[in-house]
């Protein structure tokens, strides 16, 4: 399979991970919003973020001092898709999409 399905398991299988994604999904946030939340070192947090960056699954911008992560949704989107799409089972969750785009 694909390097991108390794990276993009690897990194939502901590559930320290999962957690940050879903409070990214209610909106973009500093690293210290994060450190806020989970009540654990800033160390910690920004280790999470960079094994997220790495597999292309947030997004980060500078504004002043601070680095705002946001999700990469087209990546989690293509990575879900792409990977469920290999299997029978999965197949006709993207039927319906051919069937739009046409």
């Amino acid at each position: 399979m694909n390097e991108c399905f390794s990276k993009f398991f690897q990194a939502i299988s901590d559930s320290r991970r999962q957690q940050i994604l879903t409070h990214l999904e209610e909106k973009p946030r500093c690293v210290s919003e994060l450190v806020d939340l989970f009540q654990v070192s800033q160390s910690c947090i920004s280790k999470h973020l960079s094994v997220l960056k790495n597999a292309e699954l947030v997004d980060a911008r500078r504004c002043g001092q601070n680095v705002i992560y946001s999700l990469n949704h087209e990546k989690i989107t293509s990575c879900c898709r792409d990977f469920f799409r290999n299997f029978e089972c999965c197949s006709h969750m993207f039927t319906s999409e051919k069937s739009e785009i046409s």
